[in-house]
């Protein structure tokens, strides 16, 4: 009978060939966990393994540089577990910053300028509702609305909001081509981490983004990268309620020019916030 760190130790040795030590290990932490059950405690403890399993087919899609959450089907964010196809996302680290952003923003200043004022938050561009659902749960008074223009992934969205015990209004939307509504949300809050890559950086990018990620969800044409927040700081100028706050994930390289969308569409307070790496990540922009 194999030993955890044995088994731990095997599955390592199969993938360092394609994946540096350390994320070959975050992986295979994954995979022990939610095919076995088998914690990091147990490996330290060298724990022996209760039953067998053929890691072969698994490991073989590893290798093929499948990502790891795509196969287990869940990723962890801010705290909770989320449902995950090749129709969303995978969220990252730095948009949990977008959500803490918000969360605090909302508690520190959005919240004292309202107060009595039943908030609501849209997301533009949901996915996997991850942000929605985070703040859902963060801000429970609040009433939450997602969209997002692909059904697969609205899906998803659903599952999750159901999974982490939230209700979630989502709507199917192209929101590049929406009309004006005779009857405005309103929110006091808008959020999205809409598609910022360009084509001409897909040749940096890893190929378990750029050949399993959903490209919908991830590029903009190089010759107009900030249509989304073009879109977003015009509709968000209409919609917002006064003092309302817009926060967006933006691409590193255009920090600026995306802070003079809102700038020129009358925000009063305009913020490029960097992420935990340096890297400008965040707009923040209170209306």
């Amino acid at each position: 009978m194999n030993s955890t760190k044995t088994l731990f130790s095997q599955l390592i040795a199969e993938i360092t060939s394609v994946y540096e030590e350390n994320e070959a290990k975050s992986i295979v932490y994954l995979l022990l966990e939610h095919y076995l059950k088998i914690s990091k405690t147990d490996i330290l403890l060298d724990n022996p393994v209760a039953q067998l399993f053929d890691f072969t087919e698994i490991i073989q899609r590893i290798k093929a540089q499948e990502p790891v959450q795509y196969i287990i089907g869940t990723t962890e964010f801010y705290g909770r577990t989320f449902k995950v196809t090749p129709a969303t996302l995978i969220p990252r680290p730095e948009t949990e910053e977008l959500v803490q952003l918000t969360v605090s923003s909302y508690q520190l200043e959005v919240n004292k300028r309202h107060f009595g004022v039943e908030a609501k938050i849209l997301d533009i561009g949901t996915g996997s509702g991850c942000i929605a659902i985070s703040l859902a749960c963060e801000i429970p008074e609040a009433q939450v609305y997602a969209y997002d223009i692909s059904e697969d992934a609205l899906k998803v969205a659903k599952e999750n909001a159901e999974r982490n015990g939230v209700k979630v209004i989502f709507e199917k939307t192209d929101f590049l081509t929406l009309k004006p509504n005779p009857q405005p949300l309103k929110p006091t809050i808008i959020v999205s981490n809409p598609p910022y890559v360009m084509n001409a950086e897909k040749a940096e990018m890893e190929k378990n983004v750029l050949e399993y990620e959903p490209h919908l969800a991830l590029f903009v044409e190089d010759d107009n990268p900030l249509i989304f927040y073009k879109k977003i700081a015009e509709f968000a100028a209409k919609n917002l309620i006064k003092n309302g706050l817009c926060v967006v994930e933006i691409n590193q390289a255009l920090g600026l020019e995306t802070a003079e969308l809102f700038w020129n569409q009358g925000f009063h307070y305009v913020e490029v916030v960097k992420d935990m790496f340096g890297k400008d990540r965040i707009v923040k922009a209170i209306r």
